[in-house]
């Protein structure tokens, strides 16, 4: 074998690995991985083989935590940096905030799409009933379609220990 089929063969076995990991660019990444084993966190993470042909989501991460002032407060930054940051494709937006007392409570971010691309991404939070969710979404879909693609969701099913969980 030369050396330029070993590289293609490289290549091939590095690229799926590649594909698959586009959230771990962002800050919100660090949130995910330091709260996500946390005694009283839910962590989920759905990657396109268990979401099928039932969207055109093709990862999917959602952590729901106990909410403090040091978690909101790190979370709220990340998100301000992912925001600023990949916003900066140029069409990045604010899909909706909700604010209580000058600090958001809940929000909907599209962070957009790099150049030649189809795939946004997407940061969703909410800060409610002492309850931090944040969720990330990766998918082939512009901003409007968002709604469509997470209520799709809510008629999937997962089996977790051969038992269905409704999502």
């Amino acid at each position: 074998m030369n050396k330029l089929e070993k590289f293609i063969c490289l290549l091939a076995f590095m690229l799926p690995g590649l594909l698959a990991h586009g959230q771990e660019d962002l800050n919100i990444s660090k949130i995910f991985g330091d709260y996500g084993k946390q005694k009283g966190s839910v962590l989920i993470e759905l990657a396109k083989d268990v979401l099928g042909n039932h969207t055109k989501i093709n990862r999917y991460k959602s952590l729901i935590i106990p909410s403090d002032s040091s978690i909101l407060r790190t979370t709220r930054e990340a998100i301000l940096n992912d925001f600023t940051q990949k916003g900066n494709y140029g069409n990045g937006l604010i899909l909706m905030e909700s604010k209580k007392d000058g600090k958001v409570e809940s929000a909907t971010y599209a962070l957009g799409k790099e150049e030649n691309s189809k795939v946004y991404e997407y940061i969703l939070f909410m800060n409610k009933s002492k309850k931090m969710t944040l969720i990330y979404i990766r998918g082939n879909f512009p901003p409007q379609q968002l709604e469509d693609e997470l209520s799709k969701l809510k008629n999937l099913f997962i089996k977790v220990n051969d038992k269905r969980i409704k999502l």
